[in-house]
């Protein structure tokens, strides 16, 4: 694991069980049976030296009194629980505990917890003395790469080290929803043990990515963290491994790299996760196009419609305010798009609207890949599949890509009906990051369908977490169960879609038009929802 700067791991048993205990008797756990069973047993598992065991599963059962037959591809209510104790955590630690010798993490992507020391060197008085933070950019999120250590033998592969810090500040630079510092203004951490807190004040940078390389005589290992500087929270780290050889030294730097940018960036990666679990419930009325980009970004997880109409409103007030945001203008554009095809509440001709504002976005920035990647998906809409294709794939070849770029071009090629690499991308995006929008999983679901397996097809609308307001979700559950022959397992779905959407059904085909090029697919759709029970009219 990459410790926080200034921060030591611990291994003393007793002092981590005394700091376990300090924690289960604070008010915040105690009010909460099921988040000091949780930390309880992974502490004492990761003590006891069986951290291979900390699964899903394994927590569920033994940890949590479950039923043998739990299973998390089903039920996510422990990584929901992760989320609250992780959250927990932290504010044990700011709060009552912020002077506890020991912290407890558990960080995100594991069940593993990390003992670390708890040392700040200088009282919060000194530091502000010292650094007095400044205020943070409002209009992007600042992230500083600082030099990576060099761990390794007479300090050998110095140029590999510092190639790391150089190359991610290149990398993120390319990402529209980032503002990075330039590299130069961080090698003076190099050689600088310092508190995180003052160096992000001290960079204007809301994240730091930080690391460190050493080697054996056969191996090289690179650990990469990103921690936010509020707080000086590690909120992400990886252990990268790979077999040490010498003429391939720059093709293992650029493998991390990039999966690095891929895991941290984009729009569901990890740094406007964090972002948006910190500001949601701080925002209020008076946006700017900073807090817009956070509220769509919170609709595209759920399409509520509550969550659209913040959204949009957001949007608009920000584009008013700021008429050249090339951001602004591609995510209203969308969002006028989603609005259209889901039924909900919208401004008149949203369509021609949309693609008025996708050209102008390319017009301000040729090669913004999201803008690129909204044009495809306005095609989509428009019907013209070879426009949508080409728009895409020329999306695909700007830039690198990040976790949720690879999964947003999948989706819109998959609705375009070119299933052939689309496939390929939502897989790598699931596997580099599993959290993902509802309609990744749709995408699936056509493909899935599409090619006749309806079992994986019902499977993949299952995981389909979106809002009830979404008609999609219980129209493809019941176009599968009928495909199976599941007719009275169909109901359920068949009664909501009759009795809340049933000005869509009345249009139905055109809805699925509207997402869907690939008509032979549509048809197979409207078929298996006939089966189900529903009647629908053919328009």
């Amino acid at each position: 694991m990459l410790p926080i700067l200034n921060t030591t791991l611990v291994d003393s048993e007793p002092e981590i069980l005394d700091e376990l205990n300090l924690i289960l008797s604070s008010d915040l756990f105690a009010r909460s049976s099921v988040l000091s069973k949780f930390l309880k047993f992974i502490v004492e598992e990761t003590l006891a030296g069986r951290t291979n065991g900390l699964k899903e599963y394994t927590i569920a059962v033994n940890g949590l009194g479950k039923s043998l037959d739990f299973n998390p591809q089903i039920d996510a209510i422990i990584r929901i629980h992760a989320g609250r104790l992780r959250r927990s955590l932290n504010e044990y630690y700011v709060g009552s505990g912020k002077n506890d010798r020991i912290k407890i993490e558990v960080i995100k992507g594991t069940y593993i917890p990390v003992f670390r020391s708890n040392v700040i060197n200088k009282p919060d008085e000194v530091l502000q003395k010292k650094s007095k933070p400044i205020e943070f950019s409002r209009s992007k999120l600042t992230l500083a790469v600082l030099p990576f250590r060099n761990l390794c033998p007479d300090k050998e592969y110095q140029f590999f080290v510092e190639g790391f810090g150089e190359e991610l500040t290149r990398i993120f630079s390319s990402e529209s929803n980032i503002a990075v510092v330039a590299h130069h203004s961080a090698r003076k951490y190099a050689s600088i043990e310092e508190d995180i807190r003052i160096i992000g004040a001290d960079l204007g940078a809301h994240y730091l990515i930080n690391g460190s390389v050493k080697r054996s005589n056969t191996e090289i290992r690179v650990s990469v963290g990103l921690v936010e500087t509020l707080n000086g929270m590690l909120i992400w780290s990886k252990d990268y491994s790979h077999v040490l050889e010498k003429e391939k030294i720059f093709d293992i730097q650029d493998q991390i790299n990039n999966e690095v940018f891929s895991i941290l960036s984009g729009h569901y990666g990890f740094i406007i996760r964090d972002s948006i679990a910190d500001k949601h419930d701080k925002m209020d009325q008076n946006l700017n196009s900073f807090d817009a980009v956070f509220w769509n970004y919170h609709a595209q997880m759920s399409h509520s419609i509550e969550a659209c109409k913040t959204s949009r409103k957001a949007l608009e007030d920000a584009l008013a305010n700021d008429i050249n945001n090339v951001m602004c203008m591609v995510m209203l554009a969308d969002l006028y798009l989603n609005l259209h095809l889901l039924g909900y509440p919208n401004i008149d001709d949203p369509v021609n609207e949309a693609y008025r504002l996708i050209k102008k976005a390319i017009k301000f920035a040729p090669r913004s890949q999201r803008a690129h990647l909204a044009f495809g998906w306005v095609n989509i809409c428009l019907g013209e599949k070879e426009k949508a294709i080409q728009s895409l794939k020329y999306s695909l070849k700007l830039g690198p890509l990040s976790a949720s770029t690879r999964g947003d071009i999948g989706f819109s090629l998959i609705c375009a009906g070119e299933y052939k690499q689309s496939y390929s991308l939502l897989l790598q995006a699931l596997e580099l990051n599993p959290y993902c929008p509802w309609w990744y999983f749709m995408g699936f679901f056509f493909i899935h369908f599409n090619n006749e397996n309806y079992e994986e097809a019902l499977q993949s609308a299952n995981n389909m977490n979106a809002s009830e307001d979404v008609f999609l979700n219980p129209l493809l559950t019941a176009a599968a169960k009928g495909q199976m022959g599941l007719v009275l397992e169909a109901q359920t779905e068949v009664n909501l879609l009759q009795q809340k959407f049933q000005p869509i059904l009345e249009n139905l085909r055109m809805h699925l038009e509207f997402i869907v090029l690939d008509h032979n697919l549509v048809d197979k759709i409207l078929t298996g929802v006939r089966k189900a029970g529903l009647e629908i009219v053919s328009k």
